[in-house]
C-alpha cells in the first residue's frame, strides 16, 4: 500500500475583518468547485488586487498583504 502524502495546513484566516470576508465569499463561490479551484480563484484575486494597488503606485494595503499570505501567492498547489 503506498504511503499517503501529509496534508498541508491550512492557514488560519486573515485577521483584517475586509480579508476574511474575502476569503469566505471565494469558498462560498467555490464551493461547487474542487477546493483547488477555489485557491485557484483566491490566489487570483489576491494576485490582482496587489497588482492594482502596484500599479497605481499606491502602498499594498495590509489586508491585501494578509489575503496574498493565506493564499500563499508564490506556492504552488
Amino acid at each position: 500500500m503506498a504511503a499517503s502524502r501529509p496534508k498541508q495546513a491550512q492557514p488560519t484566516r486573515p485577521r483584517s475583518r475586509k480579508a476574511s470576508e474575502i476569503v469566505a465569499l471565494v469558498e462560498q463561490l467555490s464551493s461547487g468547485l474542487g477546493s483547488h479551484d477555489g485557491v485557484v480563484l483566491g490566489r487570483g484575486l489576491a494576485r490582482l488586487l496587489a497588482e492594482a494597488y502596484q500599479a497605481r503606485g499606491r502602498a499594498t494595503p495590509a489586508w491585501v498583504e494578509q489575503l496574498t499570505a493565506y493564499y500563499g501567492i508564490n506556492r504552488k498547489s
